[in-house]
C-alpha cells in the first residue's frame, strides 16, 4: 500500500494533519483499509489527473468520533495495488448508499 500525501488549502482536512491528530502511521491506515465494508462505500469518481483514468473509490469511516474521507485507486493489470490517495477528515457530509 502506498499513501500519497498531497497539499491542501485547508490543513485541517489534509492527510498529514489527520494522521498526526489520530496518531496514525501507514500501518494504522492499512489496518483501517482492511476493515472497510460495503457500508463504508460512498461514491466512485474518475481520476482526471491520469491519462488512462482509473476509477477512484471513496469510502468514509468514523474513527475516534470523526468521519474520515478515504479515496482509493487500484493500479496494475496483473499485480493489483491499492493506492490510498486521500485519508483525511471529511470536509463535507458524506452519503453512503449501502448503509
Amino acid at each position: 500500500m502506498i499513501i500519497i500525501k498531497s497539499g491542501k488549502d485547508d490543513i485541517n482536512y489534509s492527510t498529514d494533519y489527520t494522521m498526526l491528530d489520530l496518531e496514525y502511521d501507514a500501518y494504522d491506515v492499512a489496518n483501517q483499509l482492511k476493515e472497510l465494508k460495503t457500508e463504508n462505500y460512498s461514491e466512485t469518481l474518475i481520476d482526471k489527473d491520469d491519462d488512462k483514468p482509473p476509477l477512484l473509490f471513496v469510502f468514509g469511516k468514523d474513527i475516534k468520533g470523526k468521519q474520515v474521507y478515504i479515496k482509493l485507486k487500484i493500479k496494475g493489470d496483473t499485480n493489483k495495488r491499492i493506492l490510498c490517495i486521500s485519508f483525511h477528515y471529511a470536509k463535507y457530509k458524506m452519503d453512503f448508499p449501502y448503509a
